[in-house]
């Protein structure tokens, strides 16, 4: 799922519940499989393979002579925030993969994205192109459930309205962040950046931040988790997706973490 093909049933619920199973006991794989997939179904279909698999790759569980445990602490899988964050922390290490560089490219698509295809099935043409990977309308529809997941975009139908708050946010969260402490945007970025290269550019010279994360901030901004000002005199300025109708119109200088 990220590290190379995206996979429709490897949806992060399905990954969850794999991992609340194994959290009780180790298991041997083919009882685990029984639990997930439950013989007196009769289902012609198995999607067990594609979900552990998702599932390993994260370092959620291991498998060891045949059987499955858990290999992370138990309250990396207390809830799904829980384990949301978790993954958000981990996403660099799949810079390689399909996941990480769809995400990567459609937030490089800015606002363009609200005037092209509103299917995200249909948008693998255009990306498998631009990305130079094989692409297909079941990974696109993989992508859409974990971008969801993640936090990275709002769904609505088939179309990914691209807002990186949720991720922001599990960022924030584990940046060790003074509450009530104005810091300088820049440094902001700084502490946030070793995680967040899906959505911001690695070296971010010319201090512009696309629409995606741009929205993504003004919703934190707005539910009270930061307050983002311009304050005079300031020169570490930069820049968000101008929104008119905002009170953080354009530009910022500095971030205050409330919560």
């Amino acid at each position: 799922m990220f590290r190379e093909k995206m996979k429709t049933p490897a949806i992060p619920e399905r990954v969850y519940t794999l991992c609340k199973i194994v959290e009780k006991k180790p298991l041997p794989v083919k009882e685990l499989k029984n639990k997930m997939e439950p013989d007196y179904l009769q289902q012609s279909t198995s999607y067990y393979s594609d979900y552990r698999e998702a599932a390993e790759e994260l370092g959620l569980i291991s498998i060891v002579d045949e059987t499955a445990e858990l290999a992370v602490s138990p309250s990396v899988v207390r809830s799904l925030a829980d384990m949301r964050r978790y993954v958000n922390g981990r996403l660099e290490a799949f810079a390689d993969g399909q996941f990480y560089r769809v995400t990567k490219a459609y937030y490089g698509w800015g606002v363009k994205v609200l005037h092209g295809e509103q299917n995200v099935a249909n948008l693998a043409p255009a990306l498998e192109q631009e990305l130079g990977v094989s692409l297909d309308a079941k990974a696109m529809r993989a992508w859409r459930f974990w971008i969801a997941y993640l936090g990275l975009g709002y769904l609505h139908d088939m179309f990914i309205v691209p807002n990186a708050d949720g991720f922001l946010h599990d960022l924030i969260s584990c940046a060790d962040f003074e509450k009530k402490r104005t810091y300088s945007f820049g440094e902001f970025i700084e502490r946030i950046l070793p995680c967040a290269k899906i959505v911001i550019d690695g070296e971010p010279s010319n201090r512009q931040l696309n629409y995606g994360v741009s929205n993504g901030l003004r919703t934190l901004h707005d539910a009270g988790i930061l307050r983002m000002e311009h304050i005079l005199d300031q020169e570490d300025i930069w820049s968000l997706y101008p929104l008119k109708a905002h009170t953080i119109e354009a530009t910022v200088t500095n971030v205050t973490i409330l919560a």
